[in-house]
């Protein structure tokens, strides 16, 4: 460590960043039964302690510098410059004039990002794709575009059984390093979740469908993960009393196992970049059955 610590104290580290972020919104009704809104925002992040301040390139401290749970080692970069941010979006809402019996809203977006904070590995040579690798964060460029839509209907309202309403929200983003044509990292699959809602007095009452795509565009230069997709029902009901409300639900209902495309690569314990207490490519599991249950009370 001697040479990289003599190194990284005699470098000039002090650093100021002048950032500035802005956002506009114009918003259009040419009907009661419609709305249209277009953005832009600029936004920034300046690197983290880590992410420029990290200097050595010893295998045991690069492992510790890892915030992104791909079990890969990280060491700063003293170059990096804050990220900018250039978000367009557009937003087109449908809905009853009465803005109460359903909705449809479409919502595609574009960003680009310039220096973008990634990473590169320290080995040019190292070409290993099942393995944990050494990186240093860099600057490049990348770009993100997708789309967010969400609705919902009134299918019955005042019944004896009382109301009911379906929902859902469908989520896709594409993620693209432009430098390195690399996939961006822990990037969402194609999602989607479907909700029927049943009310009646205080109790509310939800079933949710939670639907995942397979995620097979990964990061090459992290070694991440591909993950298959999956299908997860979830129950959920509170009921009102006065000030109260008593929370109570279960999640994952039927104990279906899976791996959460977000969930990063499993560790465990005197985990080593060559493996041999745990070896690469085991991703974290989601979650298993889960009940929880909980009371609110407002004053």
């Amino acid at each position: 460590y001697g040479v990289e610590a003599d190194a990284f104290n005699a470098a000039d580290r002090k650093k100021s960043d002048d950032n500035i972020d802005l956002t506009a919104l114009a918003r259009f009704a040419p009907d009661a039964t419609s709305t249209i809104e277009f953005g832009y925002a600029r936004k920034t992040r300046s690197p983290n302690l880590y992410e420029r301040y990290a200097w050595s390139t010893g295998g045991m401290a690069m492992r510790m510098i890892n915030m992104t749970g791909d079990g890969n080692g990280y060491v700063g970069n003293l170059d990096l410059e804050p990220e900018t941010a250039h978000t367009v979006s557009a937003s087109f809402d449908w809905h009853d004039a009465g803005q109460e019996q359903w909705s449809l809203t479409l919502t595609p977006y574009y960003t680009y990002v310039n220096d973008y904070i990634d990473a590169r590995r320290i080995d040019p040579a190292d070409t290993s794709t099942d393995a944990f690798v050494y990186l240093q964060f860099v600057n490049q460029s990348a770009h993100m575009y997708g789309v967010d839509i969400s609705g919902q209907q009134v299918l019955a309202e005042n019944t004896q059984y009382g109301d009911f309403t379906a929902s859902g929200m469908l989520n896709y983003v594409r993620g693209k390093n432009q430098t390195t044509d690399d996939n961006l990292y822990n990037i969402m699959p194609l999602n989607a979740l479907l909700a029927i809602e049943h009310h009646t007095g205080g109790l509310t009452n939800v079933i949710e469908l939670e639907l995942v795509d397979e995620k097979t565009r990964v990061s090459q230069v992290r070694n991440e993960l591909q993950t298959m997709g999956y299908g997860l029902f979830h129950l959920r009901s509170n009921y009102q009393w006065k000030q109260v409300r008593f929370d109570f639900g279960i999640e994952n209902i039927f104990d279906k196992f899976y791996n959460h495309p977000l969930g990063g690569a499993y560790l465990g314990e005197g985990k080593t970049m060559t493996g041999t207490d745990v070896p690469w490519g085991v991703s974290v599991p989601g979650m298993g059955r889960s009940l929880y249950a909980g009371v609110n009370v407002t004053f």
